[in-house]
């Protein structure tokens, strides 16, 4: 496949990741009690990536589905930084501005339900943007391409599009910064092991932890 080839078929999966990830919040807002539609779009967006590595005739393994040797050690380091990026994030900044207790969330079907979004949402953003697309573009161009094209794209996708409209430029950038950030990281950590393994467990635990930790930032 010739680079032109590979760099259209990466924007053309983030397009329909984006149009897909943020015309399902936006019904999501409108009307709550469509949250299924999210639910679906996610999985989806899950399979996408898989539709096109099929339809290409590429290699699952190179894109980062495979269990690697020291599986097992890999998971504990990915949940570890997870924690210690949760504790980074929230108490550095909250020992200069404070903290709000919010209500601990009850043990309850929505908690496993939420749970569940939650991985499926790491595994669908993790599989496209990690998986097909970091592959793909460090294969045509250099990994620092990739790195930069791929944290772009993840920031886009991460951040709902009403952000731009409803929030002043520094809650914005407030906004962008960190997630460009953590998708710097979450390049170097699949490139660093092959795997998706570790990205996707990352990216749920950091999730969870932000979703379901009653200490929140007054600004968050």
């Amino acid at each position: 496949m010739s680079t032109k080839a590979q760099v259209i078929r990466c924007f053309i999966l983030f397009a329909l990741a984006l149009g897909l990830h943020q015309t399902s919040n936006l019904v999501s807002n409108i009307n709550s009690s469509l949250g299924w539609v999210s639910t679906l779009a996610l999985f989806v967006t899950a399979l996408i990536p898989f539709l096109f590595l099929r339809a290409e005739r590429l290699s699952f393994g190179k894109h980062g589905f495979v269990t690697p040797k020291g599986a097992r050690r890999l998971l504990t380091m990915s949940l570890f930084l997870a924690v210690l990026y949760c504790l980074i994030i929230l108490f550095v900044p909250g020992g200069a501005s404070g903290f709000e207790a919010l209500p601990a969330v009850p043990l309850s079907l929505d908690l496993f339900f939420g749970g569940c979004s939650i991985l499926l949402a790491s595994i669908a953003a993790e599989t496209i943007f990690r998986g097909y697309v970091q592959t793909e573009l460090a294969n045509a161009y250099k990994f620092f391409t990739a790195l930069i094209v791929v944290s772009a794209m993840f920031t886009l996708y991460t951040l709902p599009i009403t952000l731009y409209f409803t929030s002043d430029s520094a809650t914005i950038l407030g906004q962008l910064l960190p997630a460009f950030a953590e998708s710097v990281f979450l390049c170097f950590l699949f490139a660093e092991t092959k795997t998706l393994l570790c990205p996707i467990a990352f990216s749920a635990t950091v999730t969870l932890l932000q979703t379901f930790t009653p200490l929140q930032l007054p600004f968050g």
